[in-house]
């Protein structure tokens, strides 16, 4: 990997929760709000569900198992917010459907959505099983999908709600190695934009509000792996691995208060947008939402020769 084939800020970058969306700053801003996190027995997961909790919002933390949640039900329980604890395979609808059902007979109804749950396979297509690398497209961006097909009517009778989709820098590069992951990740992107539009169209932008959000450079489980030995034995370690490494500088909690910043409302001009949770929402605020939309500016677009556009 070249990193320069992707450029590098001039402006400096967060590596930690700062002012704007600090715990003391968002203190109460969701006091009340009930938020499901998928994927939340840890890591990022973990992080956002104890940042929502934080500030103030009861949450709903899913995982394949239950006992995957007990260090972050008690961390969550520890802030004085009520807890629920669900396992789900969030790709399978009838699954999703009955869990979310359940979390409204038992906290209430749902005001946040954060799409978290996501796994990567780091294989070239060539050698992988079709169904492993379709299991990416069916955690990284069916399951959202399904979640929030289930979430929408439920948020349009309340008049309002948040989602935030966990996506990636990845889903806008090429690295090869990880097709599913990238792919996913691009359509989630994607997704976010055109859901926000689709939200406009039924006047129901902003009071529901989306976003996709890349958590930064987390050394998780899933983020430090590296290939398996048969991927490495026939194309040897395709990463530059000091580089790599020194990518995974940022904690979990940076993007867990960004989400609890967005769930707040405090960030709704940026909605529908892709945004970088190491670049400070307000130096993003401050640019304007008219602005930042009339210059395609965070969102997935293509450059083509100068000259060759639409038809007039």
């Amino acid at each position: 990997m070249d990193p320069g084939e992707f450029g590098y800020s001039t402006l400096p970058l967060q590596h930690a929760p700062y002012d704007a969306i600090s715990p003391a700053t968002l203190e109460n801003s969701n006091t009340g709000k009930l938020a499901v996190i998928t994927g939340a027995g840890r890591g990022i997961g973990a992080a956002i569900s104890e940042s929502l909790a934080k500030s103030g919002a009861n949450v709903a933390i899913l995982d394949l198992k239950v006992e995957n949640l007990e260090d972050t039900r008690k961390a969550c329980e520890a802030l004085g917010v009520k807890v629920g604890v669900y396992a789900c395979d969030v790709s399978d609808r009838k699954a999703v459907v009955e869990i979310f059902d359940r979390i409204e007979n038992e906290l209430g109804s749902i005001e946040v959505l954060v799409n978290n749950a996501g796994i990567l396979n780091q294989r070239p297509l060539i050698m992988s099983e079709f169904d492993d690398f379709w299991r990416q497209i069916e955690v990284n961006f069916k399951a959202p999908l399904i979640t929030i097909h289930t979430m929408l009517p439920r948020m349009r009778e309340k008049g309002g709600g948040c989602i935030i989709n966990i996506a990636s820098r990845s889903g806008t590069v090429d690295v090869p190695m990880t097709l599913g992951y990238v792919t996913s990740k691009a359509a989630l992107i994607r997704a976010t934009h055109t859901l926000q539009k689709e939200m406009e169209l039924d006047n129901l932008d902003p009071a529901i509000h989306l976003y996709a959000l890349h958590p930064g450079g987390v050394l998780t489980g899933m983020g430090g792996s590296a290939a398996k030995q048969d991927v490495l034995d026939k194309y040897g370690d395709v990463r530059d691995e000091k580089f790599f490494m020194e990518l995974f500088k940022d904690p979990p909690a940076l993007c867990g208060q960004t989400c609890a910043f967005l769930a707040s409302g405090r960030g709704k001009e940026l909605r529908g947008l892709y945004l970088d949770c190491r670049q400070d929402v307000t130096r993003l605020l401050e640019k304007g939402r008219e602005a930042l939309l009339k210059e395609k500016r965070n969102a997935l677009t293509v450059n083509f020769l100068d000259g060759y556009c639409n038809e007039p």
